[in-house]
């Protein structure tokens, strides 16, 4: 929504409620008195006939543009001797669907299509990874796949492609989709995850730590006493 249709509705909405009021007053309510009394004052009657006047072509627009405003289900693609190619909503919110989903990286949440003058199409779409990503450039590529896709059943009536990126299915800390990145640059396969710690007992062989080991780490503590710590070893009195 606009501006300027935003600011419309927010003067017609307090127009209406100010024009209920003054004209409601006088025959409702705990103040009747002071009500009727202020419509003898010239400001007030005049301010009173702004705001009814206001409201009347608030309402007057309203009922204008629900007997005359078309809902358009289909959008004319293009023309050749007096026949026409349409397409419907439902199938333009379809292939965006499609578009967005191929490849499994991404979900549609929700897709909306709009129809403007002349058979201009717009079309939001609300997308939730299903792993965390850069947004910039994944947003930037699904735009140009959203926009050669809708150009193949719209032709050149693609407007608008507004994307919303949502929460991520799941959490991919940062330093793992770098190391995936330079991987496929360069071919290799990422670094594997992070080898388990090795405990070496006395002179015998190294021992992969168990998961039991390394699940809690216990640091033993002692008072210190500054009267002898020059001389006696920490623990023995």
């Amino acid at each position: 929504m606009g501006f300027f249709k935003r600011l419309s509705l927010f003067v017609f909405g307090l127009a209406g409620l100010l024009a209920l009021a003054a004209l409601v007053l006088p025959w409702y309510g705990p103040w009747q008195d002071e009500a009727t009394a202020l419509l003898s004052v010239d400001e007030y009657y005049v301010a009173a006939q702004v705001l009814v006047a206001i409201t009347a072509f608030g309402l007057l627009v309203c009922l204008l543009r629900s007997i005359f405003t078309r809902n358009r289900k289909t959008v004319i693609v293009s023309k050749a001797d007096g026949d026409q190619v349409t397409v419907t909503r439902d199938a333009i919110a379809s292939q965006a669907t499609h578009v967005i989903e191929e490849g499994g990286t991404f979900v549609a949440r929700r897709v909306s299509v709009r129809f403007r003058k002349h058979g201009h199409v717009c079309v939001a779409a609300r997308v939730q990874p299903s792993a965390t990503v850069d947004v910039v450039e994944a947003g930037s590529e699904l735009h140009e796949r959203l926009v050669e896709g809708l150009t193949t059943i719209v032709g050149e009536n693609v407007d608008a492609v507004d994307l919303e990126f949502g929460d991520a299915v799941e959490y991919v800390p940062t330093s793992e989709i770098e190391a995936e990145a330079d991987a496929d640059a360069s071919g290799v396969d990422a670094p594997a995850a992070d080898v388990p710690a090795v405990a070496q007992d006395g002179d015998g062989p190294a021992v992969a730590a168990s998961p039991s080991d390394t699940s809690e780490i216990t640091v033993p503590m002692a008072r210190y006493n500054s009267s002898n710590a020059d001389d006696t070893p920490m623990g023995e009195e």
